[in-house]
């Protein structure tokens, strides 16, 4: 027991205790106010299929990869037997009597259920922040810097929000690309490539990382060489890499192969824009939907060439560049900030959360870094509010209390999303069409920086 009490106090000793339990507490807060529906609904439309003994893919009932499935599974099962409702409770019927479409939040659910369904996410979030003051201290002798990036992450409003009133699930893709940089930069290549194949368990985008940096590995030139040292140190390096990355995907080889089956069958559909919030520029004018999805042919075209193109730029990186610990976290940003411009149609603000991290790394590096990070947290934040403004805090209080009439609220929301805009029809329209344009500045950006960093940062071994 005495060494129980003495392990307590030096963690509670720790420079980071405080600031994880306020930070704790004021997610705590946030989980049980609000949800965005549709992920929500594809999880527990899927867990319903999964805990009746059918096969969720088969059915067409899922749209993610299996990893988050078996992490919800005992929650919603446990929710079930608590006798908590997963049940959306809809305001739908009084927003069409006053003409208001569009992407605009009307469900709330069970704050109980919210509580205990984002308890992944806490647990994701929290290991990020660690990880990121891990990472710092590797990396920056300076004693203040870790606490520092580690209160930038835990603490950014942008974070919170989408992790917390939105419920993206993004947070554990965000984790195991920055788990699988940590493991790059120290040279474990077997890890790294096992961080990239549990991120792809749970979203398809790190194996879209994983794969340059795999024919980076391959092909790289090494410190004091003046010539590709292949094939006996690369090819090592590289089926180390490769092995770790198929060997989750292997574990779980027939739920893959049915899911890349559904997304290759279904692809025009997660394309195609019908209203929902599926992307920046796009979200509230319907005349730039019908535009895209009568192009969504183009787009599925463009798409099909990322491999070659990402495959040309990793050859072209490792004849030029010598490599080094921290290249190798540079080119893993890289590739990921690349995926953004291959995905312009589809770009959702929560997948800015990918990279936020390695941003908040970098900061130890670099305070240039600071302007990608917060042009992504505020391009982010206006897009989520330019879709209803600030009703978006209202849902919970109007549903389950007696403190805001939900006559008032489909009211206001009306007013508000029936603003005439500057350039555009409406004003939400305008701030929609804003937040895309700071994001994708923030994207070249991003690309210019580490580009930049590329060529003029030290090798080391």
């Amino acid at each position: 027991m005495k060494r129980v009490i003495s392990l307590i106090r030096s963690y509670l000793n720790h420079e980071l205790a405080g600031f994880i339990i306020i930070g704790t507490l004021l997610r705590i807060v946030l989980m049980p106010y609000f949800i965005w529906p549709y992920d929500a609904s594809a999880y527990q439309t899927s867990l319903t299929y999964f805990m009746n003994g059918y096969d969720p893919y088969a059915l067409h009932a899922s749209i993610y990869p299996p990893l988050m499935h078996f992490i919800t599974f005992p929650l919603f099962r446990l929710a079930y037997q608590l006798g908590l409702s997963f049940d959306f409770h809809t305001i739908l019927e009084a927003l069409s009597r006053i003409n208001v479409e569009g992407p605009v939040a009307f469900c709330q659910i069970s704050p109980l259920f919210l509580v205990l369904w984002k308890m992944p996410i806490l647990c994701f979030d929290l290991l990020t922040g660690i990880l990121i003051y891990c990472f710092v201290k590797e990396l920056v002798s300076d004693t203040r810097m870790p606490k520092r990036c580690f209160l930038i992450w835990f603490f950014n409003p942008f974070t919170l929000i989408l992790s917390y009133l939105h419920g993206s699930y993004d947070v554990a893709v965000a984790f195991f690309i920055l788990l699988g940089a940590f493991f790059l930069y120290k040279n474990s290549f077997l890890s790294a490539g096992l961080a990239f194949g549990l991120g792809t368990l749970a979203k398809t985008s790190p194996i879209y990382v994983a794969l340059p940096l795999a024919a980076v590995l391959l092909f790289k030139r090494v410190m004091g060489s003046s010539r590709i040292l292949w094939p006996k140190t690369n090819i090592r390096t590289f089926l180390r890499f490769s092995l770790g990355c198929i060997v989750p995907l292997a574990c779980f080889a027939p739920l893959i192969v049915e899911y890349m089956n559904l997304m290759t069958s279904g692809i025009s559909k997660e394309i195609a824009i019908t209203g929902g919030m599926n992307q920046w520029f796009f979200a509230a004018d319907p005349h730039r939907v019908d535009w895209i999805n009568l192009h969504i042919g183009t787009i599925q075209a463009v798409f099909s060439y990322y491999p070659a193109i990402v495959l040309a730029i990793a050859v072209l990186f490792s004849i030029f560049l010598k490599s080094g610990r921290k290249k190798l976290l540079l080119l893993t940003a890289f590739f990921t900030n690349l995926i953004y411009f291959f995905l312009p149609i589809t770009l959702q603000p929560q997948y800015l959360l990918w990279i936020l991290p390695l941003f908040v790394v970098f900061l130890s590096l670099s305070n240039r870094f600071l302007w990608p990070l917060i042009i992504y947290s505020v391009a982010g934040l206006i897009f989520y509010f330019s879709l209803q403004g600030p009703q978006i805090f209202l849902y919970p209080l109007a549903t389950y209390t007696h403190l805001y009439p939900l006559d008032q609220l489909v009211t206001s929301v009306a007013s508000y999303v029936n603003l005439p805009g500057l350039f555009s029809q409406n004003l939400r329209q305008d701030l929609c069409t804003v937040s895309g344009g700071l994001g994708f500045l923030g994207q070249l950006l991003t690309a210019i920086l580490l580009i930049k960093s590329l060529w003029v940062a030290k090798d080391e071994e």
